[in-house]
């Protein structure tokens, strides 16, 4: 068994261990805006060949100790850190699916962070209009029509609060994105507030950076009807992920792997069969 594996075969926890660690290492400090670069980790905690192993989110040999060790020297908040840890844990486990399915957050963290660090992201969402740009009237439609109890009580206001500033960061960064959207989630009723949310979605699609696009009925039933794909690619030699929700399964996969490049092949046929949004609204 070799330190760094297939990571066709490396399990979802692996990848997103990596993905947390590296984010952790180079998070804004006070006097070190760009963090720490890996030369800066003490020897004692562990190589920079093994930090380099560690942040790839392929590497088998996780020791949980130089994990805890890292976290320590990062001052990682206590419950970032069990998260963390909890993650560590599950990509050594035998089952890694239940202990994986108990690490997940509700809060997006780790969505976010991916969001944050790539240099092009795509979308895409057959019924729903894509997250990272719900306006706060097509939050409040979804608040205002949700009839389903949920195990727990919902915060819909720190929801909207999430929404809102992961949408400003995306405009301010005014990186590329493409939005690949299903008519059915632009015919559903959509209630008083249509205008305002149909309005909203053009002015979105108006930014330069932004490609929003729709995939008509009359594109029939294709291969990505019923999933929900995001795209995360990145300019400085990171591997693109890919997080999906489909009936083929869900959670982040890396890229560049056979499931991943089904996915990306997916997203790139999708996209040849959609219109763009000025076209759709004329």
């Amino acid at each position: 068994m070799t330190d760094i594996e297939d990571p066709a075969m490396a399990p979802p926890p692996l990848l997103e261990l990596g993905r947390q660690l590296e984010a952790e290492r180079v998070r804004p400090r006070s006097r070190l805006p760009k963090g720490y670069t890996k030369t800066d980790i003490p020897n004692d905690i562990c190589s920079t060949k093994t930090l380099g192993r560690l942040e790839s989110g392929q590497y088998r040999g996780v020791n949980l100790g130089t994990v805890l060790k890292l976290l320590r020297f990062y001052q990682t908040p206590y419950d970032h850190a069990d998260h963390i840890a909890r993650l560590a844990e599950a990509s050594r486990a035998r089952d890694w699916c239940s202990v994986y399915a108990n690490v997940l957050e509700d809060s997006n963290w780790f969505l976010q962070q991916c969001e944050d660090a790539a240099n092009y992201l795509c979308y895409h969402s057959a019924l729903t209009i894509p997250s990272l740009i719900h306006s706060e009237a097509y939050y409040r439609m979804i608040q205002r029509t949700t009839k389903n109890s949920f195990e727990g009580e919902i915060n819909w206001e720190d929801g909207l609060d999430f929404r809102m500033e992961r949408r400003e960061r995306w405009i301010t960064s005014e990186r590329p994105a493409l939005f690949l959207i299903g008519q059915a989630a632009l015919t559903i009723a959509l209630g008083v507030d249509q205008e305002t949310i149909l309005n909203d979605l053009r002015q979105v699609a108006a930014l330069p950076f932004a490609d929003v696009r729709i995939i008509p009925f009359s594109a029939g039933r294709y291969d990505l009807q019923t999933w929900s794909l995001n795209l995360f690619e990145y300019d400085n030699g990171q591997q693109p992920v890919v997080n999906v929700e489909s009936p083929r399964g869900g959670g982040f996969v890396a890229a560049d792997t056979p499931r991943g490049r089904f996915f990306r092949g997916a997203l790139k046929d999708a996209s040849g069969i959609s219109m763009s949004s000025e076209d759709f609204f004329r």
